[in-house]
């Protein structure tokens, strides 16, 4: 089931988004009398046809996408010269024909927009959560240095009103680290802080140390035979609270299930509408953590890692083949002992090898599940005419906040490979969307991805829309046609620049999937 959403998910959101842009040449051309010759539903050999005037419309096996086929669009081939054939029409036509593409996928967006609004759909508010590891130490949020605290809710980010965390967050992505005055409210208070957000690392956005504020964790998967798994936990369970207590993220239910291992819990949980109570008690798993670990054999180099899986060396020591500090155990809790009254660095020797290090035994509770907190929603609506009037104003603010953002890239300010995104982890995303969050939220998503393909169409690279508007733009000014061994020598490069930089959307999308994470 989830393999199929992902893959449905895909398809839907890039196919609707490529046929959106291509039907929009195929009206621009009518709309200017360039005649279409093959109007395609898919890529590929047509399975279903049609010849309606003098275009051919079909339907391919893989109806994924399109593409729209003019009359005389090949300067290799030969043309008539008839005024309906695109590269014999006049450049103004040409660039109506063109600029279509983008502005369709404008208009879909648009309308995307304005249903949604006027339908309605949920958005994480603007209610903020601060982790407990972010109040103290060396990594403390500027949030919480400059006052804000957990439930607090920002409403307004220098004047600009916010009304979702995702308006939060693009809002102090793009802050430059600049000063930033917050207004916030607590309960009927309401007050103002200045934060300077910061980067917790190199490649990183900028921040405030902030997280959506949620009451319920989202059970993402569950592992094999694990106490979760038998209690009868369902991926998408959203658990409420547990033993009566909420969690406002997920380190705070597994900081919850490691404190109480071998504990009857009480899991209230919301499985698609329906609360239901299930008890599991987590297993007591236990851990070897190894600061400044030394492998013997290579004496230079120097780890810290954890054991979780200790199977064979229980076995080893219980059957007295490993020696702690020199002194041989007989037993695995014996093992235990000694390197709990040790406070320095221990030495262990073992079948498999020498080791040493600072060494600490941790035992703690373990159910068995990967988690991400659920966001505390609230439900947008507006008017007809508010609808229509926001519908026109945020694809603008959007196609500004694109603007500054490869802007940014190319700065260096914000990391090209987090942030320019392929077809496979735009799919990815689409399935996250359709999967988690629901058809609302995936409506929304084909908008803002609409309107992106309509940005990346107009810019000036060989090859893409923006490219051609601006040679037939040359021409209709002055009235001479493009040299054609200098464009060819252009589409030539443009050719080898999106090959180079397909190449490397391909494998930075793939660097991001779990499968592949380890090998980048």
């Amino acid at each position: 089931m989830i393999a199929i959403t992902y893959i449905l998910a895909a398809v839907v959101l890039l196919g609707l988004c490529i046929f959106v842009h291509e039907l929009g040449h195929l009206l621009g051309g009518k709309l200017v009398g360039i005649k279409a010759e093959v109007f395609s539903i898919g890529y590929g050999k047509g399975f279903i046809k049609k010849k309606w005037g003098d275009t051919t419309y079909q339907i391919t096996l893989i109806p994924f996408g399109g593409y729209c086929k003019f009359y005389g669009e090949d300067p290799t081939e030969a043309r008539e010269g008839k005024s309906y054939e695109f590269l014999s029409a006049h450049p103004l036509k040409r660039v109506v024909t063109v600029v279509m593409g983008p502005l369709f996928n404008l208009f879909f967006g648009i309308i995307l927009f304005f249903v949604m609004n006027v339908y309605g759909y949920p958005v994480e508010t603007n209610r903020i959560y601060i982790p407990e590891y972010l109040t103290k130490g060396e990594y403390v949020s500027p949030a919480y240095t400059a006052g804000l605290r957990t439930g607090d809710i920002i409403v307004a980010i220098n004047n600009e009103q916010v009304i979702s965390f995702i308006d939060i967050q693009s809002k102090i992505a793009f802050s430059k680290g600049r000063p930033i005055v917050i207004k916030a409210l607590r309960g009927n208070d309401s007050f103002e802080v200045t934060i300077t957000p910061k980067k917790y690392t190199k490649k990183g956005y900028y921040t405030i140390g902030v997280m959506p504020y949620g009451n319920r964790v989202l059970v993402m998967g569950i592992l094999e035979n694990s106490p979760a798994q038998k209690a009868g936990l369902k991926e998408l369970d959203e658990i409420i609270e547990a033993n009566g207590t909420q969690f406002h993220s997920p380190e705070e239910f597994t900081s919850f299930v490691r404190k109480n291992p071998l504990k009857k819990l009480s899991l209230t949980i919301n499985r698609g509408g329906n609360i239901i109570t299930i008890p599991v008690t987590p297993i007591q798993k236990d851990v070897l953590t190894i600061t400044d670990f030394t492998d013997l054999r290579f004496p230079k180099e120097k780890y810290s890692i954890t054991v979780d899986s200790l199977s064979l060396i229980k076995a080893a020591a219980d059957k007295g083949r490993v020696k702690v500090n020199g002194y041989t155990v007989t037993s695995f809790a014996q093992m235990k002992k000694i390197i709990a009254s040790t406070n320095g660095v221990v030495t262990l020797q073992t079948p498999g090898g020498n080791y040493r290090g600072i060494m600490k035994f941790e035992s703690f509770g373990f159910v068995g599940i990967e988690t991400a907190i659920s966001p505390e929603n609230k439900f947008i609506q507006y008017t007809i005419t508010d609808a229509f009037v926001k519908s026109m104003v945020d694809p603008f603010d959007f196609i500004a906040l694109n603007f500054r953002g490869i802007g940014m890239m190319f700065s260096g300010e914000l990391d090209v490979r987090q942030n320019l995104s392929g077809p496979i982890r735009i799919a990815k995303i689409a399935g996250d969307t359709a999967y988690y969050r629901g058809v609302s939220a995936f409506v929304v998503l084909m908008a803002k991805i609409s309107i992106i393909l309509m940005v990346m169409n107009l810019l000036p690279i060989p090859m893409v829309d923006g490219s051609y508007i601006l040679i037939f733009l040359y021409e209709a000014v002055t009235r001479r046609a493009f040299n054609q061994k200098l464009l060819e020598k252009i589409q030539m490069i443009g050719f080898a620049i999106l090959v180079l930089l397909s190449i490397f959307v391909i494998f930075n999308d793939l660097s991001f999937l779990p499968f592949f994470k380890d090998l980048f």
